[in-house]
């Protein structure tokens, strides 16, 4: 029986996946504009204890700062999409572009760029960088 104990007691906590995909948001025109799937060179998505307006930075309407831990950080493919396996919890994700962070949606209690895991599946998420270069 003890043996049945150490074996259980060392098996991994249960992970829920994240996948999700890049989209650019380029100017069409001077009133319009279009979102395309991000490709390009693979850029870093952070993952963070969930995040409110108040424990980050904003600098030009960007966010320049995340004062939540860091819990997990990796890249997305050459394609924009990405995916990574998390214990259950509450996150934020969010894609590092020129030193500004982009997440693109809150929920109703405004945390940024919201997803909640523990339900046997993966959640699926798209993060749009809004960037305009200037011409």
């Amino acid at each position: 029986m003890a043996f049945c104990l150490v074996i259980t007691s060392n098996l991994p906590a249960q992970r829920y996946g994240i996948k999700g995909q890049l989209y650019w948001s380029t100017p069409e025109s001077a009133n319009k504009s279009q979102t395309v799937k991000y490709s390009g060179i693979p850029l870093e998505v952070y993952v963070h204890a969930l995040t409110s307006p108040a424990e980050v930075d904003v600098v030009d309407g960007f966010i320049s700062k995340i004062y939540t831990p860091v819990v997990d950080r990796f890249f997305c493919k050459w394609d924009g999409s990405f995916k990574s396996k998390l214990p259950a919890g509450k996150y934020s994700v969010f894609v590092r572009y020129q030193n500004k962070f982009y997440g693109n949606i809150q929920d109703a209690n405004d945390n940024l760029s919201p997803v909640s895991l523990g339900k046997n599946k993966n959640e699926w998420i798209t993060i749009t960088i809004n960037y305009f270069s200037p011409h």
